[in-house]
């Protein structure tokens, strides 16, 4: 950072801040100039958590030919962190679409009989279109009702290693049904809440974003695609056999950047979270961390 200093003659200087703190002599009088030492620098807030979290990247590799969702976190060097675990339930879930469909039916059956019925008997019209429409459109809501509130809700643990004998983080879906927002608490071994993340599905339409509170509810970041329009191309292509990456950006509340999240250009699903742009850490890694696994698991990527 340059220090500016001015001299009793009126010559100003932009000095190197290495030259802060000292005294020189002006080139122009050589009067002596003293140069104002630098500002303290902001404190570097310190992590909590396990050790495992204090530092700045993390990369994560997805395990493949595997039912649950798994992902093994290194650092920069490649050295193991971390076992990241989503449970799918596909049996469960399977059988809770089918009792949704079943309810479905059943809805569409009754209701349906149940217009026919009051349309030959005369009645109200009205009322006769009104069962009709939740008969048909009703339906669906019923499926969706039923069916996701009776799947399983999927959790996400973060283990010290495969072994999963250490739980260092948990990342709970907070509701089974999430129409317009999915929201998930971070939590630390204890039970205590390190951060709430959610995102608005009217909001992901176009450009998906992601949204983290500390465990207080004020603000900390955002995860945004980077791309407008590598964000609407993916909308209507999809991920294009891998080549339009999804790669996320991370924003403070004054929208400046944190922190980003890649995915490597690679055959396997591979990503790097890195935040080394937020050297104060201002961001607890542990919310960055489980941020990283939802822009995966939770966008289906």
């Amino acid at each position: 950072m340059p220090v500016n200093v001015t001299c009793a003659c009126g010559a100003v200087y932009n000095l190197k801040d290495e030259y802060a703190g000292s005294r020189l002599a002006c080139p122009k009088c050589g009067a002596a100039i003293a140069v104002p030492a630098l500002p303290p620098a902001p404190p570097v807030h310190a992590q909590g958590g396990d050790a495992a979290f204090a530092r700045d990247k993390f990369l994560l590799n997805q395990q493949h030919l595997a039912i649950r969702e798994k992902y093994d976190v290194a650092d920069e060097a490649g050295t193991p962190l971390m076992f990241v675990e989503r449970p799918r339930y596909i049996f469960l879930n399977v059988l809770a679409i089918f009792a949704g469909l079943f309810a479905g039916l059943a809805n569409l059956v009754f209701f349906g009989a149940l217009g026919t019925g009051v349309k030959k008997g005369g009645g109200d019209p009205l009322l006769v279109i009104l069962l009709s429409l939740w008969a048909v459109y009703g339906s669906f809501l019923v499926v969706y009702l039923v069916a996701a509130g009776l799947a399983k809700k999927r959790h996400i643990t973060i283990y010290r290693d495969e072994s999963k004998a250490e739980t260092l983080l948990r990342v709970l879906q907070e509701s089974k049904i999430q129409i317009l927002t999915a929201s998930f608490a971070v939590l630390d071994p204890q039970g205590v809440r390190v951060a709430r993340i959610f995102k608005n599905r009217l909001q992901n339409i176009l450009r998906k974003r992601w949204y983290c509170h500390d465990g207080a509810g004020a603000a900390l970041f955002t995860a945004k695609e980077d791309s407008m329009i590598l964000s609407m191309l993916r909308f209507f292509l999809g991920s294009f056999f891998g080549l339009l990456r999804t790669n996320y950006m991370i924003y403070d509340r004054g929208g400046n950047i944190l922190g980003e999240f890649n995915r490597k250009l690679t055959i396997l699903d591979r990503y790097v979270l890195d935040m080394s742009a937020d050297s104060r850490r201002s961001i607890d890694r542990r919310a960055a961390l489980a941020m990283g696994v939802l822009l995966d698991t939770g966008e289906k990527r």
